[in-house]
Formats: structure tokens, sequence, C-alpha cells
């Protein structure tokens, strides 16, 4: 069992908070993202044993990340918003060029096809289209029932979705379906029958999307890199908090945006 993966775990649950931020768009900056979602779909095979060994430490970063930095990104977002934003922003733009190298890895033709053309451009706009809705709903659920709790699972299951799709956040589907700021609360005051609420959502959705993407990815390999290109690309929108004010927010935030255009193409060149 490699422990040393526990630090990729925590770099990708520090974004799991972030609206617009995917752990697996973290994954795949450290080259593990493909490795995951095998080990992923292998959790229901005879070799289990094998995947948990590889997942567990990745799992135990993430949770380790995600309880050290929660209160520390919640309030670097709420005091620093913009300067923040550029920061993200700086590394998801720093992957795109990697993804789109990654996509026409082990293909003769160069070149993306036309219909995969089309395809970046509708997870773009599909992204764009999201964003229209952010925030919608911030309030916080109280005195939950039971069909309360049953939608809180199947908001975990859809926010699963960042854990095997780069560039689809669970924080912005949660923000979506309106329980953000509820799932941020119990997180925060340790509410256990929301968290296994959700949570379970996530276990189920994670076991079953990483096997749909899996799939995807052994048969449609140049095609699923060309929506993740699109998904990464129009995550920016989201994660866009406007344009700085002071001339003190301007240099702060061109010193982020350029920080993480650098590191992330630092790390992108190693793992390539």
């Amino acid at each position: 069992m490699n422990w040393r993966n526990t630090v990729k775990g925590m770099m990708m649950g520090v974004v799991e908070t972030v609206p617009g931020v995917s752990s697996s768009t973290i994954a795949m900056l450290l080259g593990i993202y493909e490795i995951v979602i095998h080990a992923i779909h292998t959790l229901t095979t005879n070799e289990y044993k094998k995947a948990i060994r590889f997942l567990l430490p990745i799992g135990v970063g993430i949770l380790v990340g995600l309880g050290l930095t929660i209160s520390v990104i919640s309030y670097l977002l709420e005091h620093f918003p913009i300067p923040i934003g550029f920061l993200f922003i700086g590394l998801i733009v720093g992957m795109l060029p990697f993804i789109w190298r990654d996509g026409l890895a082990s293909v003769r033709q160069q070149v993306y096809s036309f219909p995969q053309v089309m395809l970046m451009i509708g997870c773009i706009l599909f992204l764009v289209m999201l964003n229209g809705v952010v925030g919608a709903d911030a309030r916080v659920m109280m005195e939950l029932t039971f069909s309360d709790y049953v939608y809180l699972f199947i908001a975990g299951w859809f926010a699963s979705t960042a854990l095997v799709l780069p560039g689809m956040s669970g924080a912005l589907i949660l923000v979506i379906l309106g329980v953000y700021e509820t799932a941020l609360l119990a997180l925060t005051t340790f509410e256990l029958p929301v968290v296994i609420a959700i949570g379970s959502g996530v276990v189920v959705g994670i076991l079953i999307m990483g096997k749909v993407v899996r799939f995807i990815l052994t048969r449609y390999r140049r095609t699923t890199y060309a929506a993740i290109f699109g998904l990464l690309s129009g995550s920016v929108f989201i994660v866009f908090p406007g344009l700085p004010v002071t001339a003190m927010e301007w240099v702060l935030s061109s010193c982020l945006f350029v920080g993480g255009l650098v590191f992330t193409f630092q790390v992108s060149s190693k793992k390539g």
C-alpha cells in the first residue's frame, strides 16, 4: 500500500468544497486519473483487494485534505473571492494543452474530428448554461424528513460525477441542487445523518460512474478526452469571479493566475 498517495489525495480533497473545481481535475493534473478510474472499476471484480490497497491512501488523503482546509477555503473564498478565483482559473487553463495532447496520444491522426470539436463546444455551452442557475437556492435545509434524506442521497449521487469526470464540480452540482449550504454546514458541525445521506450517495455513484467512465475511456478515448477538454474549458466560466476592482486586487489576482498556470504547467510536464 503506497501511503505516499495520501498527499495526492489531500490535494484532491482541498478543492472538494470549491464550486467549479473538480477533484478529478487534480487527479488528472497529478497523472493518476485513469489509474483511479481503473481501480474504482476493479472494486467490483475479483481483484478488489488490489484496488482497495491503491484507493485507501487516496481516500484517506481526500478526507484529511477536506477536513483540514474546509474552513480555510471557505474563509478565503469569502474574503478574497476574486484572487482565489483567478488562482483556480490559472490551474485549469494550464492543464488544457496537456489534456488536448493526451487525448491525441496513441493515434496517428493528430487532430480531433469535427464531431469531437462540436462535442467540446457543446460541453462548454453546457457548463455556461449551468452557471446561469448557480446559487438559485442557498438556504439550509431544516427539520429534515425522510424524503429530504432521499433527496440528499440523490444529490450525493449526482455530485459523485466530480470524482470521476474532470471539469464537473461536485460542489457546483450541490449548489445547483440547492443543498450546498446544507452539506457545508453538516461537514463543519459534524451532523452525521446529513453527512451519511450525501456520502452514501457519493459512494454508490462513484461505483457506478467509475464503470461508465472506464468503458467510454476504453472504447472512445479520444472522444472522451474531447468532452473532458470542453468541460474543463467551460469550468473557467463557472470559476470566473469577476474582474478585480482595486490595484492591489489586480496585482494579487495576476500573480495567483500566473502562479497557478506555472504550477500546472510544471506538474503536467513532469507527468507527461
